[in-house]
């Protein structure tokens, strides 16, 4: 351990750098905030009186928006830069987090979905920017593990909080996102003074060379591939994250206690297959291991009919986790080798717009699950996860 401290190997080498620092404290942060809320987000949906078409419904509006406003936001990052945003998205943020503390009905909840989803999505694609804007080229992929490491932290406190919280008869729902809005405001005033602005300026900004970088970035075939793959890849991972927590309140009678602590096994899981890749994998071909890591996703869906307990369930959440940690720090890494300094933020942008996408089409499996049940949909969702691994096939230049 200690020759891995002292010759870098390890992802402490980042740690040196307090910009770098500042920045991946910010992001554990805003983890924890978030992931409080995907904890018990569906849940505080049933509870104001919504169903599985309402679930899909409100996810679908935030997702919709997110696609909209994600590429722009890209767009103007790599213009004006990261800082103003950033200060921007969870500025934005802050205001929907407190429309859902005085929510009263799941309508309520559409409201708050329109609002947070003018910030485009999560705000990773300005994050991982900030990111590789400052590391030097040799340190970016250790910074991007490293980031990721911090946020499957934060993504492990965040659902572990408000599981230990509603152990307490006193504590509500509508508590845990207070206590999201409180962590909001302290996320937007740490931005405002402590996150310098990192893009560097570009002398040639005209309208004509803005175009051609953002026309060279979407004509690469590689950079079409891992949209592709990213498509149907969270297509079939969202279904487990939306119909697994609604099977274990209607049909398995569990607790919001347990289904929320569910959030905590899949984030566990994540950290772990980060830090066995920035040491153990690290010499891992990429290829093999990003097709395994999206194949692990369509078995995990195809294996969710039989999450018939609490465990099975727990299992089902633990197996997807795995599956993201490692896509989605391979499909970052990817994404920083097929962009430049000048469409870096909008390549970003692009790829979690993707992400939203294969998010919202879980919508269409709406009826599939009030006319055959949750079974059909899973199977539905392990093929398409199947499928997912194929467009990394014709990836060049692994």
């Amino acid at each position: 351990m200690n020759r891995l401290l002292r010759d870098g190997s390890f992802m402490f080498a980042t740690l040196k750098n307090s910009a770098l620092v500042k920045t991946y404290v910010l992001y554990l942060a805003l983890m924890v905030a978030s992931s409080m809320q995907s904890a018990v987000f569906i849940l505080y949906i049933l509870e104001l009186g919504g169903g599985v078409f309402e679930v899909n419904l409100i996810s679908t509006i935030s997702g919709i928006m997110g696609i909209l406003f994600i590429v722009p936001f890209g767009i103007l990052s790599d213009r004006f830069g990261r800082r103003p945003m950033l200060l921007f998205s969870q500025a934005i943020q802050a205001a929907g987090a407190i429309i859902y503390t005085v929510a009263t009905h799941f309508n309520h909840l559409l409201i708050a979905a329109f609002v947070s989803g003018f910030t485009g999505l999560e705000t990773f694609p300005l994050f991982i920017s900030i990111v590789v804007d400052i590391a030097k080229p040799e340190e970016r992929q250790e910074a991007i593990n490293t980031i990721y490491i911090f946020s499957s932290i934060g993504m492990i406190l965040g659902p572990s909080i408000s599981s230990f919280l509603l152990t307490f008869p006193q504590i509500t729902l509508r508590n845990i996102f207070q206590i999201i809005v409180a962590t909001q405001i302290g996320i937007v005033i740490c931005i405002a003074t402590q996150i310098k602005e990192t893009k560097r300026r570009i002398v040639e900004s005209s309208t004509i060379k803005r175009r051609s970088y953002l026309g060279d970035l979407i004509r690469q075939k590689n950079f079409q591939v891992i949209l592709a793959m990213t498509f149907l890849w969270f297509f079939s991972r969202s279904i487990v994250l939306t119909y697994i927590p609604i099977l274990s309140q209607k049909v398995l009678n569990l607790s919001n206690v347990e289904i929320a602590s569910y959030t905590t096994y899949q984030n566990i899981a994540i950290m772990l297959i980060r830090l066995l890749q920035i040491t153990f994998l690290k010499k891992v071909p990429t290829k093999p291991f990003l097709i395994s890591a999206v194949v692990v996703s369509g078995i995990t869906d195809l294996a969710s009919p039989f999450a018939n307990s609490y465990l099975s369930a727990s299992l089902v959440f633990f197996f997807s986790g795995v599956s993201h940690g490692a896509v989605m720090s391979l499909g970052s890494l990817l994404i920083a080798m097929n962009s430049t300094p000048q469409n870096r933020g909008t390549a970003n942008s692009i790829f979690m717009g993707f992400l939203g996408m294969g998010m919202i089409m879980k919508i269409l499996t709406s009826p599939i699950v009030d006319i055959l049940g949750f079974s059909p949909v899973f199977i539905l969702g392990g093929i398409i996860g199947l499928i997912a691994a194929v467009p990394l096939l014709m990836y060049k230049g692994w």
